[in-house]
């Protein structure tokens, strides 16, 4: 997508942090920036999956903004 143009703000989960720093090594981007947030999503409730997004927003802000 950003190769594209289209600014692009990752997260992931905290099992997935190694996978995606080896991703973006692979991709020859290194310091590529991306959020993380706990695991797993798919159990947890709406609410609390809220509260997770409410504490990194502003991280994803300076992702998409400085990207």
């Amino acid at each position: 997508m950003e190769e594209l143009g289209i600014p692009t703000a990752v997260i992931v989960t905290t099992p997935f942090i190694a996978s995606s720093k080896a991703m973006a090594v692979s991709q020859g981007i290194p310091d590529y920036p991306f959020t993380t947030i706990p695991h797993p999503i798919a159990a947890t409730e709406v609410t609390v999956l809220h509260e997770w997004v409410d504490k990194i927003t502003d991280e994803i802000e300076k992702i998409l903004l400085n990207g």
